[in-house]
C-alpha cells in the first residue's frame, strides 16, 4: 500500500467511526455486520480491476468472502438483465458505470436499489446519493504525450483534432460501446460551446455541413471523418498516446480513462517508458466526467454483506482508487486527493459531466447519426 493511500485509510476510518456513531439510529452496523458474517459471502460485478486489491483485507476485517466478476459496465447490464429475466439472482452489488440503464430501466423495473450507509452521507452532494451512491468520479479525457512534446500541448482546443495534421493521430475507444457513446453524445448536447469554441479557434461563425444542425454535430462529423483509430482498450490508448520511444511524430493523442495516468503518466510514479499527460486546458473541455456507482440488487442473495461492502468501498476500502485522475464522491477525500495528486478540485477541471436521461433517451439517435457519417 502507497503511503498516502495509508494515511487515507487511516483518516476515512476515523471520520467513519465518528458519523457511524451519530447515525446510529437509522443504520444499526452492528446488526448488519453481524448478520454479513452469518451469509458468509458477497458477490459483486466490478468495472475495475483493483477489486482484487481488498479481497483478502475485507476477509480478514469482516470474515466474509469476496466473489467479484471483472466486468465492463456494458457487459454488467446485459448480464445482469438476463439473469434477472431468468430468475437467476446471483449477485449482490453492482459496480460500474452504468447509470443511464439503472435509473430508467432496472430502478422503475424493481431490478436494484440504491442504498447510501449513513456514515459517508454527510460527505456526499445529493447527486451523489441520489438516485445511487456515487464512489468516484471518473472521466474519458484526451492526453498528449510530453516527453515528446517538450514545449507544452500540441493543441488547444477540441477542433484541433479536426485538422488535418491529427488525422489518423487520435486514438479512442469503440464510439458504439456504451461509455465512449456517453463521451460523444454529452459533447453533441453542447452545439453552443462548441460553436463559440470554433470562433475563439478560428476567428468566425461556423459554416455547417449539409444535413448538420449545429456546430457540436460539425465536430464530431468533422473529428469522425478525421479518421480516428479506435483502440482496445483505455490502457493500450494511454500506452499508445504516452509512449516514449515511438517515431512516428506527431505522437498521438489518446481518448482514456484519466486514472490511467497511474500507469502511464509523464509526472507519477509509473514506467518511465511512458509520459501521458493531461490536456486540462483544452477549450471548451479536455473530457467528460461520469459517475461510478455502488447499487444493491434488489434480490440480492446476501443483502447484509452487499451493504457492508458497499460502505466499506467508499470509506477504508476506497484505498486501491486513491489515484491521479479520479475523484472520490467524498468532499473530505476530494481536498486530500488534489493535495496529494497536485489535480485540480474537481469542480475546477474542464470537464461535462454526463446526463444519464439525456444519454439514454438519445442512444439510438446518436448511433444513427455516428453510422451516417462514419467513412
Amino acid at each position: 500500500m502507497r503511503r498516502g493511500n495509508y494515511w487515507l485509510v487511516l483518516l476515512i476510518a476515523g471520520l467513519s467511526l465518528l458519523c457511524t456513531w451519530v447515525a446510529a439510529a437509522e443504520q444499526d452496523w452492528g446488526a448488519i455486520e453481524a448478520a454479513a458474517r452469518e451469509e458468509g459471502k458477497v458477490v459483486i460485478y466490478s468495472v475495475s480491476s483493483r477489486m482484487g486489491n481488498i479481497v483478502d483485507e475485507f476477509m480478514e476485517k469482516y470474515g466474509v468472502e469476496i466473489e467479484w466478476y471483472d466486468l465492463a459496465s456494458d457487459d454488467q447490464i446485459e448480464k445482469f438483465s438476463r439473469e434477472c429475466d431468468a430468475g437467476i439472482y446471483a449477485v449482490d452489488v453492482l459496480y460500474g458505470n452504468h447509470l443511464p440503464a439503472l435509473v430508467n430501466e432496472f430502478l422503475p423495473e424493481g431490478k436494484v436499489v440504491p442504498f447510501v450507509p449513513d456514515s459517508t452521507a454527510p460527505f456526499l452532494d445529493e447527486n451523489e446519493k441520489d438516485p445511487f451512491l456515487v464512489q468516484r468520479w471518473s472521466s474519458r479525457s484526451l492526453v498528449y504525450n510530453a516527453a515528446l512534446n517538450p514545449d507544452g500541448p500540441p493543441i488547444d482546443s477540441l477542433w484541433d483534432l479536426t485538422r488535418e495534421e491529427w488525422a489518423g493521430k487520435v486514438i479512442h475507444p469503440d464510439p458504439l460501446s456504451g461509455q465512449q457513446g456517453a463521451v460523444y453524445q454529452t459533447i453533441l448536447q453542447h452545439p453552443e460551446e462548441m460553436a463559440a469554441a470554433y470562433e475563439r479557434e478560428f476567428g468566425e461563425a461556423i459554416t455547417l455541413s449539409a444535413g448538420i444542425n449545429n456546430a457540436a454535430e460539425e465536430w464530431f462529423l468533422r473529428f469522425i471523418q478525421n479518421g480516428p483509430v479506435i483502440g482496445s482498450s483505455t490502457s493500450k490508448i494511454a500506452k499508445g498516446a504516452g509512449d516514449v520511444t515511438q517515431t512516428d511524430l506527431p505522437a498521438p493523442i489518446g481518448w482514456t480513462t484519466l486514472s490511467k495516468l497511474r500507469k502511464y503518466g509523464a509526472n507519477y510514479p509509473c514506467d518511465p517508458d511512458y509520459a501521458a499527460a493531461p490536456l486540462y486546458d483544452l477549450d471548451p473541455v479536455f473530457g467528460v466526467a461520469y459517475r461510478t456507482i455502488l447499487a444493491l440488487s434488489a434480490k440480492a442473495p446476501h443483502p447484509n454483506a452487499g451493504k457492508l461492502l458497499i460502505r466499506y468501498l467508499v470509506e477504508a476500502g476506497l484505498w486501491p482508487w486513491n489515484e491521479i485522475g479520479d475523484y472520490s464522491a467524498r468532499e473530505d477525500i476530494e481536498a486530500l486527493q488534489v493535495h496529494l495528486f497536485n489535480q485540480p478540485p474537481f469542480a475546477e477541471v474542464k470537464l461535462w459531466v454526463t446526463d444519464p436521461e439525456y444519454v439514454y433517451n438519445t442512444a439510438f439517435d446518436y448511433v444513427e447519426f455516428y453510422l451516417s457519417i462514419a467513412p
